[in-house]
């Protein structure tokens, strides 16, 4: 009893309310001042002064349509966005992968093929069909001139890909190179792929891959079957954007 009262004389009634559980719209939040928030502040839900407010941490995760998602602002969403199933104000809304029907990247294909069996959740290893297709179409014309092009990564659901958001902003995968904020990688969208393309540890914004074979073929025939390299920075991601595809100007 001495130790509470203390701790309230010292610290205040608003500070010993301020760390209170709360719930919006099924979202775990916590009661904390508004200016402390990072994440997306709800009135109403906390005792205490009006700037203690229920506090939702940002890109907290979501499901519509059958799909994983995260609470982001429509802005930044780089998929389907879905209202009325995220606290906050009306743009922040549950953010899932678009895009037509997603299939399993054959097995063939995959860098490491052992993913294939696992769950989209898991792994990277599902495409959307069109992108699919193509892939097929430009993978056996690489064979045939021998190159051999696989796919490493594939589609990211939102929580795949704030994984590693938050993996390379700590520099612990990829060297340290950036990946797209959760929401707005063309990888939720199914069109994006990172290839194997051979150019070996590559650091700085324009890395080149002038020695890999893999890569050359890839640069001078990835448009005729709708693949473009659209990041300078990373060799081996692709994009399926069909036929509008022009050559790559990265070496």
């Amino acid at each position: 009893m001495i130790l509470t009262l203390t701790y309230l004389l010292v610290f205040g009634p608003s500070f010993a309310l301020a760390q209170t559980a709360c719930t919006a719209k099924n979202a775990k939040g916590t009661c904390i001042a508004t200016s402390s928030c990072s994440g997306t502040s709800v009135a109403g839900l906390c005792p205490g002064a009006a700037n203690i407010q229920c506090c939702i941490p940002k890109g907290t995760a979501c499901t519509a349509n059958g799909k994983s998602g995260s609470c982001i602002a429509t802005s930044s969403c780089a998929g389907t966005s879905v209202a009325g199933l995220c606290p906050g104000a009306a743009n922040i809304q549950c953010c899932v992968a678009a895009g037509g029907t997603s299939v399993k990247i054959r097995q063939e294909h995959l860098t490491n093929p052992g993913i294939y069996s696992s769950a989209p959740t898991a792994a990277d290893n599902t495409m959307t069909t069109s992108t699919a297709c193509a892939f097929d179409k430009m993978a056996s014309a690489a064979k045939q001139a021998g190159a051999r092009v696989t796919v490493t990564s594939g589609f990211r659901t939102v929580a795949r890909q704030e994984y590693f958001w938050n993996c390379y902003q700590t520099k612990a995968c990829n060297n340290g190179n950036l990946a797209a904020r959760p929401g707005t990688s063309k990888h939720g969208r199914g069109v994006a792929l990172d290839l194997n393309t051979n150019c070996g540890s590559q650091t700085g914004a324009k890395p080149n891959c002038g020695g890999s074979s893999v890569y050359q073929w890839l640069k001078n025939n990835g448009h005729k079957y709708g693949f473009k390299r659209t990041v300078q920075s990373e060799p081996w991601h692709w994009e399926y954007v069909g036929a509008s595809a022009t050559p790559s100007s990265f070496t």
